[in-house]
């Protein structure tokens, strides 16, 4: 398989973790577990939505190729085979597995870990999160070398370069939508309970939609190449003022979070869509593997 239609690939799968981890299932990983350890019917659901979501983006240009085609199943039938092997059933069976164990795993080091330490002070302490995220992510390259050898399906439209693109752009929003909100809120978490000591009554859920909206809106900016609308962004919030001084530093150590974020993101989508970083990136791989092979 060419390094285009590698990349390619490699997005969709990446496109269908993010679905089913953060649209499909907003809440952190470690917190919607029904208790019932490998018999969590939750748990059981998110990993076969999983594999099956995977296998659906794993076979997305076959799937066209047969709608426009019929006749051309049976010669599809081997690759969809291997994509129910590798995409659903090695996926399906890696979730359960990685969900049903590896946050107790964690939990269990973050118990010894703070063996003689102040039970507040989290400090150097593993999130499950981000070792969940690794896992996943292991398993999605795993899944991509067992589907490289496979001949790609026709593109329906455009060339792997335009469809990359079109997948960058798609992945930066998801990027900065759910996931962006979960870093900020792990950066930010250390205030919190200073902020819970004072709490006052607000709408619900309005600042996680505030930052939604700012985070696509900053990437929105970046993609379109209006630089100066950010720093617009930037000053109108910059109007709102709090009395309480704790509350107005947690919202400004939160705000500027949430736009780093989203410009780092936006950031790399703009240079690998619109400054050649893709045909850069593949051009690099290809000397890389070249070299490797000699």
């Amino acid at each position: 398989m060419e390094i285009s239609h590698g990349i390619e690939l490699f997005l969709r799968l990446f496109l269908a973790y993010l679905v089913v981890e953060f649209l499909l299932r907003p809440a952190p990983p470690t917190k919607d577990r029904s208790g019932n350890g490998w018999r969590s019917g939750p748990l059981a659901y998110h990993a076969f939505t999983a594999g099956l979501l995977t296998f659906l983006f794993t076979s997305l240009w076959n799937i066209t190729f047969v709608l426009r085609d019929p006749s051309s199943l049976p010669g599809l039938l081997l690759q969809f085979r291997d994509a129910l092997l590798y995409a659903f059933v090695l996926v399906t069976v890696a979730h359960f597995v990685i969900d049903g164990m590896l946050p107790d795993l964690v939990v269990g080091i973050r118990k010894r870990m703070a063996r003689g330490r102040d039970p507040d002070d989290k400090d150097g302490m593993p999130e499950p999160a981000g070792w969940l995220f690794i896992a996943h992510l292991a398993v999605l390259f795993i899944v991509l070398a067992l589907l490289s050898p496979q001949t790609p399906a026709p593109y329906p439209c455009g060339s792997p370069v335009e469809i990359i693109r079109i997948w960058i752009v798609v992945t930066a929003f998801l990027l900065v939508l759910q996931p962006g909100g979960i870093l900020v809120g792990s950066v930010i978490r250390f205030w919190r309970k200073d902020m819970d000591a004072s709490r006052e009554d607000g709408l619900d859920h309005a600042g996680r939609l505030i930052g939604y909206v700012e985070r696509v809106l900053i990437v929105t900016f970046i993609l379109v190449n209006e630089y100066t609308a950010i720093g617009f962004l930037i000053a109108a919030k910059g109007l709102f003022r709090i009395n309480d001084t704790k509350r107005s530093e947690y919202i400004i150590v939160g705000t500027m979070v949430s736009f780093a974020v989203a410009v780092l993101i936006g950031a790399a989508a703009g240079y690998l869509v619109c400054q050649g970083g893709i045909e850069q990136l593949i051009g690099y791989l290809s000397e890389f593997l070249q070299l490797s092979r000699m």
